[in-house]
């Protein structure tokens, strides 16, 4: 029970853009059954009017704040948008939320029942639907066991069955701080991925019901794929990813078989995603990176320098 503490311990934390599904973002913030929380909206220096929406959505709640970046910040790095809110974060949790991703009203009460049972755990999540542009469910995660260790939960994410994002996920402010906030890769790609393992070092819970709905949508980041940029940095990101999870997992007993399991399921992730943006890049930036590509993820460059002139005809 946590009825002891009388201080605020939520913020939603809100890099805004987009104008298209804010409104009901921030409703269903707005409407959540555990009502003691803050929101610091935060415009992007987006081109729309952000701030009409915000006002007339929950302009009137104290507990909703807006702010504006004198300049675009997520264009350059998405990531150092996310660390400047973290910064601002005085409360002992936060939740990244998005401009287009809802939340179920019960969706921060279970989250506080969790963390009230789980003292000592750093990271919380949402079991999580995903749902189209209009809304309509297309697919939900599988169920998971409400407490997971550090291995058996990165292993999680690498399952049928899981679906990854960033909005759903809670996490204890003063630990991501000291670690220096989010791991920084290009556009964002796989940082989410190396933050959560990062603070799962104590484990990560997961509500057993459905709280939380994940928009898929050509507004959405990782719906942009195909420019020549867009492949570009999410190819580095890959490779820097790649290498970074090749340094984290040796603080574990790399002869454990359930390590072993882990590198081939991350390893596997990263080809598919070498293999998506590797083709879409120019050939310079193809032949670059394929000669520098680590021998580890086993690529067949023959082949794919093969594919990669039968992709442009």
């Amino acid at each position: 029970n946590c009825n002891f503490l009388i201080m605020t311990k939520y913020t939603f934390l809100l890099p805004a853009y987009k104008p298209n599904f804010l409104a009901e973002a921030l409703e269903s913030i707005k409407e959540q059954t555990y009502t003691d929380f803050k929101v610091i909206v935060s415009d992007d220096c987006s081109p729309h009017d952000l701030k009409s929406i915000f006002e007339k959505t929950c302009g009137d709640d104290p507990r909703f704040v807006f702010r504006r970046n004198e300049k675009n910040m997520g264009g350059k790095s998405l990531v150092s948008h996310w660390n400047l809110l973290v910064d601002m974060c005085d409360t002992e949790y936060f939740i990244m939320a998005s401009d287009d991703d809802v939340y179920e009203p019960t969706f921060m009460q279970e989250i506080d029942e969790l963390v009230c049972r789980y003292h000592s755990v750093n990271l919380f999540r949402a079991k999580v639907r995903e749902i189209d542009e209009h809304g309509i469910e297309i697919r939900q995660e599988l169920p998971t066991q409400e407490y997971l260790d550090p291995l058996h939960f990165i292993e999680r994410m690498y399952k049928a069955g899981f679906i990854s994002c960033e909005a759903n996920y809670v996490y204890k402010t003063k630990v991501l701080k000291d670690n220096n906030g989010y791991v920084d890769f290009p556009k964002a790609w796989f940082s989410d991925d190396a933050t959560h393992i990062m603070m799962a070092m104590a484990g990560c819970c997961t509500t057993q019901k459905v709280a939380f709905s994940y928009r898929t949508s050509e507004l959405s980041i990782s719906g942009n794929r195909r420019g020549k940029n867009e492949c570009i940095a999410k190819l580095k990101a890959s490779y820097d990813f790649f290498e970074w999870m090749n340094k984290f997992i040796h603080q574990f007993d790399t002869n454990d078989e359930l390590v072993r399991s882990i590198k081939e399921e991350y390893k596997a992730k990263v080809v598919r995603n070498v293999k998506d943006f590797i083709y879409g890049c120019p050939f310079h930036y193809f032949i670059r990176y394929l000669i520098v590509c680590p021998c580890s993820l086993e690529l067949n460059r023959v082949r794919m320098f093969v594919h990669w002139f039968r992709w442009r005809l």
